[in-house]
């Protein structure tokens, strides 16, 4: 399996939408309800090809990381993967390499629904802080601890 990344594109507006929708739509119906609307207007003003690539495996669109990369931390943003490349192993693969690479603390943050949370802590993210509807993680780096 090879996972590889692309930097993202205006064409990848409604792949990106789909993506939202298929990755996410459950658990933010079951967090606060799912409006179609307004949840379309929201993406299509926070959509900016600049920030984000586009996950590939074996040459096929299958999700979306953002990192942003800050002075004293690395801020996982977002992944996301189609259900088609769930549960094989990708979303591990990736977050793997960017702790192993990275001299800083990572964080993240998850809805409380989202079973991602529990690879999360398999990873060996803990739970900093929380909100009503979040966990905010965080993931010590070798040399910061």
């Amino acid at each position: 399996m090879n996972i590889s990344f692309r930097q993202i594109n205006n064409d990848d507006f409604e792949f990106l939408w789909h993506l939202h929708n298929s990755a996410l739509k459950e658990y933010v119906a079951q967090t606060w309800g799912w409006d179609e609307n307004w949840q379309r207007k929201s993406f299509e003003k926070q959509f900016n090809p600049a920030e984000g690539e586009i996950i590939t495996v074996n040459e096929i669109d299958a999700g979306f990381l953002r990192v942003i990369k800050k002075e004293t931390e690395i801020l996982l943003a977002s992944i996301r993967l189609l259900p088609e490349f769930q549960n094989r192993g990708i979303g591990t693969t990736i977050i793997k390499n960017l702790l192993n690479t990275s001299q800083k603390s990572v964080r993240l943050q998850v809805l409380k629904v989202n079973p991602a949370r529990v690879l999360y802590k398999r990873l060996g993210f803990e739970i900093a802080d929380e909100t009503e509807t979040h966990f905010k993680m965080i993931k010590i780096s070798a040399e910061e601890s």
